[in-house]
């Protein structure tokens, strides 16, 4: 019996892979994962080569390296490129990933996932949904990496939840999808953000302006802004924030009377 051809992996299947490895964690890259069996079965590979290909990637991630755990060490040189050029450019290739996963299981399926809708009407144009592709890559990557919770509260409610970015959308194209721009915030820290009501020190500890500060503050303004007052982030399972975006921010938006600009 003759064996079965060795088939090579398509540079949008490694995309694929890539950008469902960015949105899951460690402990669920396995076969069994239904998501790894759905993805498979569109592939037309087995979920134990999905599985193994998570984990050739997990062998370049520093934050897996920092915690002692450590991916399969026999990833290709196609794998070092897919992780390199992810990094040199996430907007380009978290569009691009997005796009080939779209073409397996649509477009509808990735942005429901991620809380966001398709457009419609016709002055929603391509260039919206490519938008909202962007968003979803981002929100799916930004949340999984703080396992669903808000990094400066831990409140886990999904409905409550935002990935916002560091450096906002509108001044940074390159760093739109870029998950190391991002934090994942509840509703409340993440408009006191953007609003630069809080921050973000060097020790990645909780600043408050003084603007926040008032007499005989209700229940929720003293929990939820004054007490966090010095409080530390939590760490991403992956993806931490960027100290120079962290900086950034502090620099440009923290503590200015007209918020984001």
């Amino acid at each position: 019996m003759t064996a079965k051809r060795h088939r090579d992996w398509t540079r949008d299947e490694l995309l694929i892979v890539y950008n469902f490895y960015c949105r899951t964690s460690f402990g669920r890259m396995h076969q069994r994962n239904p998501r790894v069996i759905e993805i498979a079965e569109h592939l037309g590979r087995t979920p134990g080569a999905v599985a193994m290909k998570l984990c050739n990637f997990a062998h370049f991630d520093p934050a897996l390296e920092e915690r002692k755990v450590r991916g399969l060490s026999g990833a290709s040189h196609q794998d070092r490129a897919i992780w390199d050029e992810f990094r040199a450019d996430w907007t380009r290739l978290g569009l691009e990933s997005q796009e080939a996963m779209a073409r397996i299981c649509g477009p509808g399926r990735l942005l429901a996932e991620a809380g966001l809708v398709m457009p419609r009407g016709p002055s929603e144009t391509v260039r919206a949904v490519r938008v909202r592709l962007v968003q979803a890559f981002f929100r799916q990557a930004v949340l999984a990496s703080y396992v669903g919770r808000c990094a400066i509260c831990a409140l886990a409610v999904p409905r409550l939840l935002m990935a916002g970015h560091i450096i906002p959308w509108h001044v940074s194209r390159e760093r739109r999808a870029d998950p190391t721009n991002g934090l994942a915030l509840c509703a409340l820290h993440d408009r006191a953000f953007d609003a630069g009501l809080i921050g973000v020190d060097e020790s990645m500890r909780v600043m408050v302006t003084d603007a926040v500060h008032c007499d005989r503050p209700p229940p929720l303004h003293r929990v939820g802004l004054l007490d966090i007052e010095g409080s530390r982030l939590a760490k991403p399972r992956r993806f931490a924030p960027d100290p120079k975006a962290i900086a950034w921010h502090r620099e440009n938006i923290f503590g200015h009377d007209d918020g984001p600009f």
